[in-house]
């Protein structure tokens, strides 16, 4: 039998792309060494020889898959590269493009690059993995943007932000024929800077989202709060532990010591993981709609907001029943910024405007939360809508 100390160089590619495979569908959680040898065929002797720590292995996948994501990205402008000028029915190919090859063929490359975003909002070594593959991104958008149309790092800024959102829900709704037409109409808002182009007229929007977002009894603005008391306090937990840890990290066991509380506790108010689950999501959708806050600043309330929705439709691309909770997610994260669009400043937006800009808007706080810097997707927002009625 082969020792760890003759493995031959294929050892370490097999081990780098059983963890890379172990990372995009189950999370960093599920990228320990045991499990990582078996997988691989290996041994964690054979793990550490070629790697020496977790950590290390972790940074050479990253590293792989940022030079993967150049080369697709230098692809992508070589492809675009006679494309003098980016009118609107030019943008919105270019991104839907961009989006479907995401969640095709690239699609283990987007489960990790979302992954690390996550958990990088709340992790400096995280961050410092993923910081120079926003900037890698972040200079590609430029890229395609530059001489082609005005204002080019605008758009570069609001299209970064915007398929950084998307691509966690694509990844989830791909394959639905509805989603794919409501993405068609946000990213012709989008492109008109919320005007709308011709396919999005704001009844047919509704139409689609209320065939795609079935009635889940989850809390509206005006529903009275679900829970109190101790089932409140465990719902909070919930939430937390999806935001923390992902959908995927909800378990009677984990809510109970974020709460404080023994499991049974936490089995008697929610008695199944989906009941908990949904707990969790009602405290994230009661914080988008500003009736719970879990943090004291209004910026680490949107980081909540994003971080948890992000999650969701993350853990939605590999637990199928976790589909409608995304599409609803989404839904309300438009109405609430229709709502704020009309305090803030006395705009009467219509959904789909709302929900174009909403998406830019979640990706471009999860971006710069993960990068460890102040966001500015108010400023974003109001720069989309420019054209919005």
């Amino acid at each position: 039998m082969e020792s760890a100390e003759t493995s031959s160089a294929p050892t370490a590619e097999r081990i780098l792309e059983a963890a890379r495979l172990r990372l995009a569908a189950g999370g960093f959680r599920d990228l320990t060494l045991r499990p990582l040898a078996e997988a691989s065929g290996s041994t964690v002797a054979a793990l550490t020889y070629h790697f020496g720590s977790k950590r290390a292995l972790i940074e050479r996948l990253v590293q792989a898959e940022r030079q993967a994501d150049a080369a697709r990205h230098a692809a992508f402008l070589a492809r675009f590269a006679g494309l003098r000028a980016l009118a609107p029915a030019a943008l919105v190919a270019l991104l839907e493009h961009y989006l479907d090859e995401a969640a095709g063929r690239e699609r283990v490359t987007s489960l990790i690059w979302c992954e690390l975003l996550l958990a990088a909002v709340g992790d400096p070594e995280a961050r410092d993995l993923v910081a120079p593959w926003i900037a890698e991104r972040r200079a590609f958008w430029d890229a395609v943007f530059e001489g082609r149309i005005g204002d080019p790092q605008a758009w570069a800024r609001a299209c970064l932000g915007y398929v950084t959102d998307e691509t966690a829900h694509g990844l989830a709704q791909q394959d639905s024929l509805d989603y794919r037409l409501m993405r068609a109409m946000t990213l012709e808002r989008l492109a008109g800077r919320g005007a709308s182009l011709g396919l999005s007229e704001p009844a047919f929007f509704e139409a689609v989202v209320r065939r795609l977002d079935p009635a889940l009894a989850l809390p509206g603005p005006a529903s009275q709060a679900p829970y109190a008391g101790r089932a409140l306090d465990i719902a909070m937990a919930a939430g937390e532990v999806i935001v923390a840890r992902g959908a995927e990290g909800v378990t009677h066991r984990a809510v109970g010591e974020r709460a404080q509380a023994p499991a049974s506790s936490v089995a008697y108010h929610f008695r199944t993981r989906l009941d908990l689950l949904r707990a969790g999501l009602t405290v994230i959708y009661l914080v988008a709609q500003g009736r719970l806050a879990p943090r004291q600043d209004q910026a680490e309330i949107e980081a909540f907001v994003a971080r948890g929705t992000v999650s969701v439709a993350l853990a939605a691309a590999r637990e199928s029943e976790l589909r409608p909770y995304a599409v609803d997610l989404r839904r309300l994260r438009g109405e609430n910024l229709r709502r704020r669009a009309a305090e803030r400043l006395g705009r009467d937006l219509d959904l789909c405007a709302a929900q174009s800009a909403s998406v830019a808007r979640l990706g471009a706080t999860l971006l710069a939360r993960a990068e460890g810097s102040p966001p500015q997707s108010a400023e974003l927002v109001d720069w989309m809508l420019a054209r919005a009625t």
